[in-house]
């Protein structure tokens, strides 16, 4: 399992890194991930790995899926995300998502804490006093767009999130085995 998973790592950064250059996650990438993944559950474990394979892809994307109907990430993190659980079944990819979703925060909350330091960059924070104000005053929150310019209207590649969150969720059993 050990090359399956550095197969899995080395094409989850390839993904991060073209996301990174290019805004995109081409489909060609995740296609070969999905079969690859595919491909080693089903040599792995026959009829039981591939509906294990097609299980963790589409958990996968499902997690994702609500992130891109409301225009958080895009259709290519979707996609590597259910690629993602065809290696590693649904409760790795469930694992590894939630992973992704943390670093994503992560990496947000650094773009926030950006604008305290450069006053050069519209920050957001106007407008985050003004949900919670609304909240408490109306007891129903209310989302406001980010305004053209704004530090947390620009897209950040989400692939990086997905490869750390991956890589997290890989090491992590690698570590607790005491394999290295």
């Amino acid at each position: 399992m050990f090359f399956a998973d550095l197969v899995l790592l080395v094409v989850v950064w390839c993904a991060a890194f073209v996301d990174i250059r290019k805004r995109k996650v081409p489909n060609w990438l995740v296609l070969t991930l999905v079969v690859t993944g595919m491909s080693v559950q089903t040599l792995l474990h026959g009829l039981e790995g591939a509906a294990v394979g097609m299980s963790g892809l589409f958990v996968g994307m499902a997690v994702l899926l609500p992130g891109y109907l409301g225009g958080a990430t895009g259709a290519g993190d979707v996609k590597l995300m259910g690629a993602v659980g065809t290696f590693m079944g649904v409760t790795g990819a469930l694992m590894a998502a939630v992973a992704s979703l943390i670093v994503g925060a992560v990496i947000a909350l650094g773009f926030m804490l950006v604008t305290l330091f450069v006053p050069t960059l519209q920050t957001p924070w106007q407008r985050y006093g003004l949900m919670v104000r609304s909240l408490v005053v109306t007891g129903r929150p209310v989302y406001l767009k980010p305004a053209a310019g704004e530090i947390m209207g620009r897209r950040f590649p989400f692939a990086v999130s997905i490869a750390a969150g991956t890589t997290a969720t890989v090491v992590y059993p690698w570590l607790g085995s005491g394999a290295f």
